[in-house]
């Protein structure tokens, strides 16, 4: 099952994968969760200090790292929520005679390829911002007092009003620097965008080269946004040109950095190097790839290791910003299907403040009521006991991961900073253990299947040539298996070429993952998208509105008589 020479059978005794850390990266038991709505678990304790015993508190102890981790995010919580309550009693009485400012609802979270929200116009040609018949009044409150709410997004459209950069900005470096803040980050970070967008501004703003990098990738993230809308073919050039020519500006600046050695091993120079790692990544690069990687890997080494940088660095190292390029190490080992060069600090992820909530912990999570039957499927079927125990962990994990996103989405106001990195954490596990690609063995297919998932319903990574690598990967593994999952598990099958039809759209494996899935289509009777949707739930499948119209037009191939070939989109580096 395993990768090793005496790799048993499915229905074997399995073996453990080694992972990265000891204790055991997830703490569940091998019981089924619980359908039932559950709510928040919430300590009565409002202390704000904690007694530690100092000869108690190593990193073996995991009874100690946890009581840490829920007091931190405990206090954390409570501190947020009084501030909260300070600004509602600052904001309850909005002008009315500013309501003319347009603005989007607290929970709202804009996607990379739509625009800012703008407020509809009456006849007069002005602001119509008029209570719709089917908006409840709450979301209008809330909606009022968003633009009051010191959480709000500040920002003056393209152009920084203070010139607070430390390179003088052209209009072309404002219009990427705009998007990379309003839109690319969007689609990096699963949540609290808005944080991480002043972060990468603050940063860039003091630091040339990574300004560089940021404008380098946002012109490529816009480029392959223009080239999946299907937008003017000399509006897709001139972002290509604009590409190439900030990538050329950036790696000049970045050679004469590494021509000073105080500056060329700045925990500065190793967040741009590891940008570019994950741009190349992405953009699947792979001899800029390999140069890039080569060079971080030195500039780790000559700062003494990971542990030696901060706790945003590394979580660059592993989890880069925007969509062009969110993952330099977990990326750079999807792209080629192998395992992360570095493996998971212990402190950096003992910093990650609900990593025991959503990993270690047997309590169950909030669930709501459209996701109780959110992966039962797995859970149920007979195939899931000759599962490796590794791979019911990893299930059990994006289970979890999924539920907590879904709710954050809903409600923001449980997201604390380090959340991001709990995605990060469980791609670095899913890529870490691999399995041989066996006839009659799921495994392999299952863990390709869960990687694009995250990169697809979580990231909405589609759009960029890494997803086409990993489609075409999972195609390799599926056509030695397919025969075995038709007949063994039809439905675990179905969902599988779902998710590979959604991902390859656009590309040359998209037709074989369309065949193969209005087939099981047929063999299943799921013609009927409700049904087709309510099996798809019962593995891993969410409701999304940024991804109808995609999961629409898929749906019309796949009823249609007569499927039409599709021809592949064109990539950014095919001028």
């Amino acid at each position: 099952m395993l990768c090793s020479p005496s790799s048993p059978s499915m229905s074997s005794s399995s073996q453990s994968i080694r992972l990265s850390h000891s204790p055991p990266f997830f703490g569940f038991s091998d019981v089924a969760p619980t359908t039932s709505s559950t709510t928040d678990f919430r300590a009565n304790s409002q202390a704000t200090f904690l007694f530690v015993d100092s000869y108690q508190d190593q990193a073996k102890n995991a009874a100690i790292k946890t009581q840490k981790q829920a007091f931190l995010a405990k206090n954390y919580h409570r501190k947020k929520k009084q501030a909260s309550i300070q600004r509602l009693k600052s904001s309850n009485a909005v002008p009315k005679d500013h309501l003319h400012i347009g603005y989007k609802l607290a929970n709202d979270r804009p996607t990379s390829d739509t625009n800012l929200s703008t407020p509809s116009t009456g006849k007069n040609g002005k602001s119509d911002l008029r209570r719709k018949p089917d908006s409840p009044p709450g979301r209008q409150v809330a909606m009022g007092s968003e633009i009051w709410s010191l959480n709000a997004y500040l920002g003056q459209g393209c152009v920084d009003p203070f010139s607070s950069s430390a390179v003088k900005m052209t209009d072309l470096m404002n219009q990427y620097f705009h998007h990379f803040r309003i839109h690319t980050v969007v689609a990096c970070y699963p949540l609290e965008w808005k944080r991480m967008s002043i972060w990468w501004w603050q940063k860039a703003n003091t630091t040339p080269a990574l300004l560089q990098t940021l404008l380098f990738s946002t012109a490529g993230h816009l480029a392959a946004s223009q080239i999946n809308s299907g937008m003017a073919p000399h509006l897709i050039q001139k972002s290509i040109h604009d590409c190439l020519h900030l990538k050329g500006v950036t790696l000049k600046t970045l050679n004469d950095i590494m021509q000073d050695p105080v500056k060329a091993v700045a925990g500065s120079t190793t967040l741009v190097v590891a940008s570019l790692v994950a741009i190349e990544a992405c953009s699947a690069s792979f001899e800029a790839l390999e140069a890039h990687t080569k060079g971080l890997r030195r500039l780790i080494h000559l700062r003494g290791g990971l542990d030696t940088l901060d706790h945003m660095t590394i979580s660059k190292i592993y989890q880069l910003n925007s969509i062009s390029h969110r993952r330099s190490d977990v990326k750079s080992a999807a792209l080629k299907n192998t395992q992360p060069m570095f493996p998971i600090s212990a402190r950096w992820r003992s910093e990650i403040l609900q990593d025991s909530k959503v990993f270690l912990s047997k309590e169950d999570l909030e669930t709501p009521e459209n996701l109780l039957s959110l992966g039962v499927n797995f859970f149920h079927s007979p195939w899931y006991g000759e599962l490796d125990s590794n791979m019911k962990t990893f299930i059990r994990a994006l289970r979890r991961l999924i539920l907590y996103y879904e709710v954050a989405q809903v409600r923001p106001s449980i997201v604390i900073p380090t959340d991001n990195d709990l995605f990060l954490v469980f791609e670095h596990e899913l890529l870490s253990a691999k399995y041989c690609a066996e006839a009659d063995d799921v495994h392999e297919s299952l863990r390709l299947t869960l990687m694009i998932y995250v990169n697809l319903r979580i990231f909405h990574f589609q759009k960029f040539p890494i997803m086409e690598h990993m489609a075409q990967t999972l195609k390799q593994s599926l056509e030695l298996q397919y025969s075995y999952l038709e007949s063994t598990a039809p439905e675990l099958l179905f969902w599988i070429l779902f998710i590979g039809s959604m991902a390859s759209h656009g590309y040359k494996s998209h037709y074989w993952f369309v065949n193969g899935l209005t087939e099981m289509t047929r063999r299943l009777g799921l013609g009927e998208w409700d049904k087709a949707r309510s099996a798809l739930r019962g593995f891993f499948y969410t409701d999304q509105l940024t991804e109808r119209e995609a999961e629409e037009n898929l749906w019309n191939e796949v009823l249609s008589a007569d499927y039409a070939y599709i021809a592949p989109r064109r990539s950014i580096d095919n001028k």
